[in-house]
């Protein structure tokens, strides 16, 4: 009765909000990692949980369940600074956040955005473009062959800047003998690279006292959560000259799941993730801390003694973010990405911003995640709402939750206030500049 009244509830708002529809509504998706930041944690009271946040007269489509974004959640606060402008915010995974941005084919920003029921089809916008999307995974040389295929001739090119970082969990379900929920493990760099290359088949090969077979929950979707997360692996697992792990947007892509014997289980989206670990005795996953801290009674492992909960600052140098660069394949024997630059034709000059690769691995918690949003350099519906709503998740002044941190104030002035180190002397701010 209770989840009843609650959907009953969420319908009663969403009907509201639909009455009262703002001016401008901005249509988004992709990474699931950031979605507690944006929109808070209502999505996970529903059941099944949702994708699709809005306060837009959106339907994430016929039979699926969506939710409205949390009071004080990053896009709440942007609602309130901009009473005349809405965001909507579909889970879909970086992959296919990037895929409807980009213009892949068969991806459209109208599509379905469903629920963790169903895989995603889009951002259940009301046009075949979205306004912007997040992905954890920086675009590649690959992505903009897909961009110039396809919307770059309705949008002329790309903005991509680094919008938060976030600390990945590693959540548990282990029992002891009797059935009691075994609490603080605490794993070695050696015991993650034994569990998830496939050495490790129960708990106590990794000194946890249980006999209970390890259960490998990982992310079947294109994921930029899985990006960060293999590439950890690939910079602490690999020896010799053919990697173990390479870095991927694709579990399935990054080491093969026969290692596994079959104790390997997938789920959708961060939440699906958690879903999996959660009902599978055994099991250990990967997943944003946030949403790992949002599910009630749900352990996580510590790494080397470091604890997500508190993984403190993210340390990211302003010449550490990198300009006109974009990912090129992976080193063949270390299985990490490499940033290429990109050719002034393919581009407009210093849209293009992402944090190196490698930043990531050098912070205090050991696996880290940077989170990027994107956008169109020309022929945006409402440029001006959009750079206000990146302005607040980079540079705003709401209250992130437990496991994200923002860059310093050096690196967001360069997106919101203005460029100094732009070498053709150009010192507007990104955002003003590069949104159009």
């Amino acid at each position: 009765m209770n989840a009843m009244i609650k959907k009953a509830a969420l319908a009663a708002a969403i009907a509201s909000a639909a009455i009262s529809a703002h001016a401008t509504d901005l249509i988004g998706g992709g990474a699931s990692l950031p979605g507690v930041a944006y929109v808070g944690d209502n999505f996970t009271n529903t059941t099944p949980q949702s994708r699709l946040s809005t306060n837009a007269a959106l339907s994430a489509g016929f039979g699926y369940v969506q939710t409205t974004p949390n009071s004080g959640s990053i896009f709440d606060v942007f609602e309130q600074n901009n009473p005349s402008h809405t965001a909507s915010y579909c889970q879909t995974g970086s992959g296919t956040g990037k895929r409807v941005l980009l213009g892949a084919s068969g991806w459209l920003a109208s599509g379905d955005c469903r629920d963790y029921s169903a895989s995603p089809e889009g951002f259940s916008g009301l046009n075949a473009l979205p306004d912007f999307a997040g992905s954890d995974a920086p675009l590649t040389a690959d992505n903009i062959v897909t961009f110039q295929n396809g919307n770059q001739a309705a949008r002329t090119n790309l903005v991509q800047v680094p919008a938060l970082g976030a600390f990945l969990g590693l959540p548990i379900n282990i029992q002891d003998g009797s059935g009691n929920p075994i609490t603080n493990v605490d794993l070695s760099t050696a015991d993650v690279c034994a569990i998830f290359d496939g050495s490790a088949t129960v708990w106590s090969d990794v000194g946890v006292p249980s006999s209970q077979q390890i259960k490998v929950v990982y992310r079947s979707d294109g994921s930029g959560t899985t990006f960060a997360f293999t590439q950890y692996l690939a910079a602490n697992c690999n020896s010799g000259s053919i990697p173990t792990f390479t870095t991927e947007e694709l579990y399935s892509d990054a080491i093969s799941l026969s290692v596994y014997g079959g104790r390997d289980v997938g789920g959708s989206g961060n939440g699906g993730v958690i879903d999996e670990v959660t009902g599978t005795p055994g099991a250990i996953g990967y997943a944003n801390f946030s949403n790992v801290a949002a599910e009630p009674g749900l352990e996580y492992a510590l790494v080397e003694g470091h604890d997500p909960a508190s993984g403190g600052s993210i340390v990211v140098d302003e010449s550490e973010v990198l300009f006109d660069t974009v990912l090129g394949d992976n080193d063949p024997v270390t299985g990490l990405p490499t940033p290429e630059l990109l050719q002034p034709a393919n581009l407009r000059e210093r849209c293009l911003a992402v944090v190196d690769p490698a930043i990531q691995l050098t912070q205090s918690y050991p696996i880290v995640a940077f989170t990027n949003l994107l956008t169109y350099t020309q022929n945006n519906t409402a440029p001006t709402a959009v750079q206000s709503l990146f302005t607040e998740v980079v540079a705003g002044a709401s209250i992130l939750p437990d496991g994200y941190a923002r860059l310093s104030t050096e690196i967001t002035d360069i997106f919101t206030k203005e460029d100094l180190d732009d070498p053709n002397g150009n010192d507007e701010p990104l955002f003003d500049r590069c949104i159009k």
